[in-house]
C-alpha cells in the first residue's frame, strides 16, 4: 500500500475551514509544519499518536482525516444523537393521535419563530 493511499484531503478542508496555517495546526499539535504538509499531500503517514492529536483538535473521526468516510462526526456523537433521536421517537409514538397533532403543531412553532 502505498503513502498517498493515506493522503489526508479532509485535514486541509478542516484547516482551511478554521483559516488555519500549517504552521499555526503544528504548534497546536506540536509537530513541524513539515509534517502538516506531508500528510496533506500524502508524502508520509500520521502514526496513531498524531492521528489522535489532529482528531481531537478538530474533534472529528479518525477515519475523516484518512478519507475513509464523509462524515467528520466522532462515533460518541453519533451513539449520542442516535440515543436522543431514539429518545424522543419512543416519546413520541406513546402519544395519543390527539396529542402527536398537538406537538406537530407546537413544533411547527417552535421552528418558525
Amino acid at each position: 500500500m502505498s503513502n498517498n493511499s493515506f493522503k489526508m484531503d479532509n485535514l486541509k478542508k478542516l484547516r482551511e475551514k478554521k483559516n488555519m496555517t500549517q504552521t499555526r495546526l503544528s504548534v497546536e499539535i506540536e509537530v513541524s509544519q513539515e509534517i502538516i504538509s506531508h500528510y496533506e499531500i500524502g508524502e508520509s503517514k500520521p502514526n496513531i499518536d498524531n492521528l489522535i492529536k489532529i482528531a481531537d483538535f478538530f474533534h472529528c473521526s479518525t477515519d475523516y482525516l484518512l478519507n475513509r468516510t464523509d462524515n467528520p462526526a466522532m462515533v460518541n456523537d453519533i451513539d449520542k444523537n442516535n440515543a436522543e433521536t431514539s429518545d424522543l421517537l419512543y416519546k413520541y409514538n406513546s402519544l395519543s393521535t390527539e396529542n402527536k397533532k398537538n406537538f406537530n403543531k407546537y413544533l411547527e412553532f417552535l421552528i418558525n419563530n
